[in-house]
């Protein structure tokens, strides 16, 4: 089955199915998909859903467990429910497929995406990045929306936020020297596990800024090298990304070509105008 053929049978899962058995629960008014899947990077994942309740709380728990129960086919298996602070989520399978359902109040869902377009950082400590659940719904596949809350999203979301690029840009400026100094000092003294806490804190951080810079909202640590192809991000961040990953020699050889890598991508965010559109 192609990724095509087998996405429009788990869409036809979620019209016939799931949406009628949660829309009980509450005032869902906005439901879309997200994740791998949907990007078309590989047939071989989770369907990971987005259900937005214009209600003051999701529903509860109490009122979900009965639902899983019921649409989980496999047998034996205790219901998968979590509701851990900003993060509301259940698995099950329904013919083979596994769905990762989450949700959100209406109200969460616009205030995270609000602090996007203002560029402004949120007090509350939350599990969700808010970057990252913007992109999840701007380059999600809506299947409900019941009030055209999604659509205006949507486009209110396609004129990136110059303040994002800034904010971004910013964020590699202030720790580049940091990064840098600590990954030379981690190198001499061989303390891998760190070295590459670090690296991979650096790689994040840039690579926010450079998806930005392209005014690409940032997708996640999942899918990146996937990611850099899907949104045309320039050639040389692709090679270097791939030289972090790749590095091959000794231990001390392979920390020598990543902090060079990871210098070189900070090097283009630096050397990028947040003015300007990068070159096609």
């Amino acid at each position: 089955m192609s990724v095509s053929t087998h996405l429009e049978a788990d869409r036809n899962t979620v019209q016939q199915q799931l949406l009628p058995a949660y829309e009980p629960l509450g005032r869902l008014t906005l439901v879309y998909l997200l994740g791998s899947l949907v990007s078309g990077y590989t047939e071989d994942a989770d369907l990971d859903l987005m259900m937005i309740w214009d209600d003051p709380d999701v529903p509860a728990a109490s009122l979900r467990e009965p639902l899983v129960s019921r649409l989980e086919e496999r047998q034996g298996v205790s219901p998968f429910v979590v509701d851990y602070r900003d993060i509301h989520l259940e698995r099950y399978v329904i013919a083979g497929q596994e769905y990762n359902v989450a949700h959100q109040t209406l109200t969460s869902f616009e205030a995270i995406l609000q602090l996007i377009v203002d560029g402004r950082r949120d007090g509350t400590e939350q599990v969700l990045d808010p970057l990252v659940a913007t992109a999840g719904f701007a380059y999600g596949e809506l299947v409900l929306d019941r009030q055209g809350l999604g659509q205006q999203w949507k486009s209110r979301l396609s004129t990136f936020p110059s303040v994002v690029k800034q904010e971004c840009r910013r964020a590699v400026l202030v720790h580049r020297q940091a990064h840098l100094t600590d990954l030379t000092t981690l190198m001499r003294r061989a303390d891998w596990f760190k070295f590459h806490c670090v690296l991979v804190e650096a790689v994040r951080t840039t690579l926010r800024a450079l998806f930005a810079l392209h005014e690409v909202y940032y997708p996640g640590d999942k899918w990146l090298r996937q990611s850099i192809l899907r949104f045309g991000l320039d050639a040389e961040v692709l090679t270097r990304f791939d030289c972090i990953f790749e590095a091959k020699g000794s231990a001390l050889e392979r920390a020598v070509e990543q902090q060079a890598a990871i210098r070189r991508l900070m090097d283009l965010v630096e050397g990028h105008e947040t003015g300007q559109h990068w070159p096609l």
